[in-house]
């Protein structure tokens, strides 16, 4: 009987253990939220009539990502989460995380007639924060509010675009596209922060995420 019992304590901690892990892989998915901060840079290649190739900067991957995007403006989705009292004192600010880009047309008639393609930029999780926060209804002691931001613009390919986060949203920002920049070409972006490598906890809990995510894949797959 002791045996049973020693197990059964040994699963529970490892069970919260697994918890603890994947809470952290999916909150580094998300960035601090403290002042204002240029979080992704934007420029646009045309390919054909309302057709584009996005080049897309941000500054918590810093690396570029070429996406395809259909219309006359594009959009930037934000997601934000706003945190309890209690964790606002421990020291975890409000965080954010990009969401979402997509091709938007000024027309609705052509919005809602035309094609649209869009383009996830955050990731998935074992551990969905809004979810569960949810689920919990009044049990929630995490968070406090969670809310999306949105900011657009037309598409310019003679300009370059920097979307800021500030403490009310994110909005939109443009220069001259430098003349020396031929399509095709790479481009700089100020980045805030160093492009370092990450701890071997995020790492860590990164990689466990990882495998969990695909365990509930096949899980899901092998049902249907």
């Amino acid at each position: 009987m002791r045996r049973v019992v020693t197990l059964s304590l040994w699963m529970v901690v490892l069970l919260a253990a697994l918890c603890v892990v994947l809470f952290t892989a999916t909150l580094y998915t998300y960035e601090r939220l403290t002042a204002e901060t240029l979080i992704a840079e934007l420029r646009f290649d045309q390919t054909a009539e309302r057709r584009f190739t996005a080049h897309l900067r941000t500054g918590d991957r810093c690396e570029e990502r070429v996406l395809p995007l259909v219309g006359d403006q594009f959009r930037v989705d934000t997601e934000f989460l706003k945190w309890k009292y209690w964790a606002l004192l421990l020291g975890l600010d409000s965080q954010y995380r990009l969401d979402r880009l997509e091709g938007r047309y000024r027309s609705v008639a052509e919005q809602n007639a035309g094609r649209n393609v869009a383009h996830d930029l955050g990731d998935r999780n074992a551990i969905d924060l809004v979810e569960l926060a949810g689920s919990l209804g009044g049990w929630n002691f995490l968070l406090d509010a969670t809310y999306g931001s949105s900011t657009y613009e037309d598409i310019d390919v003679g300009r370059i675009y920097s979307i800021y986060r500030t403490t009310t949203g994110i909005i939109t920002r443009s220069v001259p596209r430098p003349a020396a920049l031929a399509p095709g070409e790479s481009f700089t972006v100020t980045i805030n922060g160093a492009c370092g490598a990450p701890s071997w906890w995020q790492r860590f809990a990164a990689a466990t995420d990882s495998q969990v995510v695909a365990a509930l894949d096949f899980v899901g797959t092998d049902r249907n």
